[in-house]
């Protein structure tokens, strides 16, 4: 492809995956108020902590296959179903065994613990299933063919979710939940992708495959604990209502970064990697995502800052007000504090720099466990939040972007510099001035649309010129 027909479909491919994340976000705010006022927040927790640890096993499972076949000619989609086949049965097996032990471990568990990790090893099973059509797709920059099959997995999700939980099921509304709508996801991906999807298999190749993406899965295994260490912490010290309470300030204080990186990512990646032989194309299709995302999370931050009481209110109801909102209103600027890993990896992961991200990760992971631990100690729950503060690994993400485009490195810090500072005269203003908390969160939606409209005449036409013409539009960048 040309890098014209490469942004034409990297355009189309972020379009369809930030939609298909929209629609799932969507649901989710239709969905999780319903939820949140029926299951109870113990049960709450006990599904946030088993989510947690079946995400990481998630990462065990994939060894970093899933990234390393985007960048093998051709690309081996047997061996990488044959590892999802054979090592996800292997690990939904020993899930199960092992279930007892786990919940022995606990501190005063859930009486529902064993059943509930037990049944998430269908779903660690069927996730994997759908990894493989999943990133054949995404390798294409084709990700509008994962729009229906995601569409119909959050409307499974939603269905059986609220009205098991309406009929009392508490946490296994959740599990019956997450594993419907695994199966069903899986199912509809290889309905898409068969007769297209060809099973290459490299014979005798599996073992140096996996060798080679052993980078790549120590990077996922570490990104995967960066952003769930907290409840297994908290979980360590405190109960499953503590886990519950923390996680619902957590998922909305990132919830701009939970709707955009993964939408960005999934199309990203694949045009840097063909984009990987032209420094400047490559550094400004990250600085471009990178600004996309941030001039979204920084006024979204100081939205949620200046009106905590009536987003949690209205996502969680009353209940959850009170013992939240401490917790929200100190993660919700947590996002801020490293804008340039948000996307930095997936640079350094198309340029082959595995170690530098494994050691930005790795810092980052033991400055968030390691912070955590003791501010948990001294200052409670509301330790967690404040270790959140302590991303260390984001300055050696940073000095590894630098080297990519110096020049563009500097054009997108001072990018940054107006994407802070503009919402947070905005906000600072509102909060100050507007006491009532009904008006001023009408103000603050206000205030939030002109924002994002002062960003999109700022950068737009930016956006614009390089998805039309990437060579034009970088040609005057050079390093």
């Amino acid at each position: 492809m040309s890098a014209q027909d490469t942004a034409k479909r990297f355009f189309r491919s972020a379009g369809a995956a930030a939609f298909s994340q929209f629609w799932r976000v969507g649901v989710t705010l239709m969905v999780r108020p319903l939820l949140r006022r029926w299951i109870p927040d113990a049960d709450w927790g006990l599904f946030d902590w088993t989510l947690t640890v079946f995400l990481i096993l998630g990462a065990v499972r994939d060894l970093g296959l899933v990234y390393h076949v985007v960048r093998v000619k051709p690309r081996p989609y047997g061996n990488l179903l044959a590892l999802e086949l054979v090592w996800g049965a292997v690990l939904a097996v020993t899930s199960f065994v092992a279930a007892p032990a786990l919940v022995a471990h606990l501190n005063d568990p859930h009486p529902a613990a064993l059943g509930v990790i037990r049944a998430f090893g269908i779903f660690l099973f069927f996730e994997g299933l759908g990894m493989v059509p999943k990133t054949f797709f995404e390798a294409e920059l084709n990700v509008g063919r994962t729009v229906m099959p995601e569409i119909l997995r959050n409307l499974a999700f939603a269905s059986l979710a609220t009205s098991m939980a309406w009929a009392g099921y508490g946490v296994w509304s959740l599990v019956a939940g997450h594993v419907a709508a695994a199966i069903v996801y899986a199912l509809l991906l290889w309905w898409r992708a068969w007769g297209k999807l060809e099973l290459t298999w490299l014979k005798g190749q599996t073992l140096a495959l996996l060798r080679r993406s052993t980078p790549l899965a120590v990077i996922w295994f570490l990104l995967i604990l960066v952003q769930n260490v907290d409840p297994l912490i908290l979980r360590e010290r405190f109960s499953d209502r503590v886990v519950a309470w923390y996680r619902f300030g957590y998922e909305n204080a990132f919830l701009v970064s939970l709707i955009l990186v993964p939408a960005i990512t999934r199309a990203l990646y694949p045009a840097l990697v063909a984009f990987r032989h032209d420094a400047r194309q490559l550094f400004e299709s990250y600085r471009l995502a990178t600004l996309c995302v941030m001039a979204l999370e920084v006024p979204a931050a100081l939205f949620l800052f200046a009106n905590a009481e009536a987003v949690l209110r209205i996502l969680g109801g009353p209940e959850w007000v009170e013992p939240c909102t401490p917790f929200l209103r100190v993660l919700c600027f947590a996002p801020l504090i490293d804008p340039l890993s948000r996307l930095g990896g997936e640079v350094l992961k198309t340029l082959h720099k595995d170690g530098i991200w494994i050691a930005s990760s790795g810092i980052t992971l033991a400055s968030f466990a390691v912070g955590g631990w003791i501010l948990t100690g001294t200052r409670g729950p509301m330790g967690m939040a404040w270790a959140n503060y302590l991303p260390l690994g984001g300055l050696v993400m940073a000095w590894a972007i630098h080297r990519v485009a110096p020049r563009g490195f500097r054009r997108l810090l001072k990018d940054l510099v107006l994407i802070y500072l503009v919402p947070t005269l905005v906000f600072l203003l509102v909060y100050f001035t507007v006491a009532d908390l009904v008006i001023r969160f009408a103000v603050s939606l206000l205030a939030l649309g002109a924002v994002i409209f002062v960003f999109w005449k700022r950068y737009g036409p930016q956006f614009v010129a390089f998805f039309r013409d990437p060579v034009a539009a970088t040609e005057t960048t050079s390093d």
